[in-house]
């Protein structure tokens, strides 16, 4: 495939998949407001992932897809990425999804910083920059008469920096694997991980009632968060195959123009002209990273 086209496709993918996750958060978002526990929305979310990503890949690994180069990397992975969607999920009953996924925008901020204190990697002088911006973006956004919930604004700090040590992580284990991950086991373990740890906690996150408090609608949405998941998470593998970061990773940057048009028709919530403001600094501030990488 000519690069060109190649990079154009990977665009595609990547705006799709940032698509499906932004519907994926406002489905959380919407479950919530609906009376559905977080817990119960998290467990149908990675229970979904789990078998739509075998219905699609088993046929052809068959027992190959659940064996894992390095099992307990994907198992800690996993349970990773388990507390960032409750906490995320969690922070969407108290802060509007715009506002939310801007500041979660935060993580390669924080990713920056753990990798200099814990993988010894110096920050550029515009990596610096970028967690100067970024966190000016946060004041104008948190600003004071905001009225955004300060529960809700922990829970997406307390998102964005495990999201940041899961990526940290990854970055760690990356170099001493010595033979590339099956992508199908990569994403199948993202799903099974969370629906085993999940189902086996019932007990203790389930909520008597709940259930005869959804409507119908609730239910599909409940029924859709793992396909928005998996196949959102598989659509931006198929993108970083086609094309290399620097080419596709600055398109991120219209996931907050999606979060803004979801939350205005879903939710009727529209930010202010300053915390619009707020957010494109945050939303800029992760580019600049990649400005002394060229």
């Amino acid at each position: 495939m000519p690069q060109n086209k190649a990079h154009r496709r990977a665009i595609i993918l990547m705006l799709c998949g940032l698509a499906l996750l932004i519907c994926l958060d406002a489905s959380g978002k919407y479950l919530g407001v609906h009376g559905v526990p977080v817990a119960a929305t998290t467990w149908s979310r990675y229970f979904g992932h789990f078998l739509v990503v075998v219905i699609l890949f088993f046929p052809r690994d068959r027992v190959r897809l659940f064996r894992a180069v390095r099992p307990s990397f994907q198992w800690a992975r996993g349970v990773m990425m388990l507390t960032v969607t409750l906490l995320y999920f969690a922070a969407l009953k108290y802060v509007p999804l715009a506002e939310a996924t801007a500041l979660f925008f935060l993580t390669p901020i924080f990713t920056t910083c753990l990798s200099s204190w814990l993988l010894k990697e110096k920050p550029t002088r515009w990596a610096i920059v970028a967690i100067a911006l970024g966190f000016a973006g946060v004041l104008v956004v948190v600003r004071p008469g905001s009225n955004l919930s300060a529960i809700g604004l922990g829970l997406v700090f307390a998102a964005a920096c495990c999201n940041a040590a899961y990526q940290t992580l990854t970055r760690a284990a990356s170099a001493s694997l010595n033979h590339a991950e099956r992508t199908s086991t990569q994403l199948l373990f993202a799903g099974m991980v969370g629906a085993i740890v999940m189902t086996l906690a019932m007990p203790f996150w389930w909520e008597s009632g709940w259930m005869g408090r959804v409507e119908p609608l609730s239910w599909l949405v409940f029924a859709m968060t793992g396909v928005l998941g998996a196949f959102g998470h598989l659509l931006l593998i198929r993108a970083y195959s086609l094309a290399s970061a620097p080419v596709i990773a600055p398109w991120t940057y219209m996931q907050l123009m999606l979060s803004v048009s979801i939350g205005w028709l879903v939710f009727d919530a529209v930010p202010d002209t300053v915390t619009l403001v707020g957010m494109a600094v945050i939303g800029l501030a992760p580019q600049l990273t990649r400005l002394s990488k060229r």
